[in-house]
């Protein structure tokens, strides 16, 4: 027998992996709810809720509004949290790099309309089931990059590598409450 001690991991077995991607409009949202703040009359007791979404209130979709889900490549997906700024003002500049495959009509305009749009991004993690969220209350996320390449060899790649960025004062948060995948009606 081998003793297995706990030494600070998440889980036994840490894996990394994007299972799923969702986005939703910044503006389709009757509220969306932030991290506890370190600052000011609401703060955190504990680290967890410096970067948990709690699940009470959880975010409201306005009626019919909904969030949709992104088709990638599996093992494509990728979450980044990187410090930026000037000693005293450091934030998190938060990075989703994903890969969806195909030149079809849809995707290409998909990609003409999600250029300038304001967004909320919903990532889940495979290994822990978290879901990362990209995009805030004051703050939302948006499209940093889009490259769209068909490749000369026949098994090359045929795909668009989308770029997704937000700044927030907390690495890309996790959400703790139920996505709304089906519009709410009245």
């Amino acid at each position: 027998m081998v003793a297995l001690e706990d030494i600070g991991a998440e889980v036994c077995e840490p894996v990394a992996g994007l299972s799923q991607v969702f986005y939703s409009l910044h503006g389709e949202y009757n509220s969306i709810e932030d991290p506890a703040d370190i600052c000011g009359t609401v703060t955190a007791d504990t680290f967890a809720e410096l970067v948990e979404i709690p699940a009470s209130p959880g975010h409201i979709m306005a009626t019919g509004k909904k969030i949709h889900e992104l088709k990638f490549v599996t093992e494509t997906g990728t979450i980044k949290s990187t410090m930026v700024g000037e000693k005293g003002r450091r934030l998190f500049e938060n990075e989703l790099v994903v890969e969806v495959g195909g030149s079809d009509a849809d995707l290409l305009g998909f990609l003409r309309w999600i250029k300038n749009q304001k967004l909320v991004f919903n990532v889940v993690e495979f290994g822990t089931g978290n879901v990362r969220q990209l995009g805030s209350k004051r703050m939302p996320a948006w499209v940093e990059g889009i490259e769209h390449a068909i490749e000369a060899l026949i098994e090359g790649k045929n795909s668009v590598t989308l770029t997704l960025k937000d700044k927030q004062k907390w690495p890309a948060s996790i959400y703790k409450g139920a996505l709304q995948l089906t519009p709410v009606t009245p």
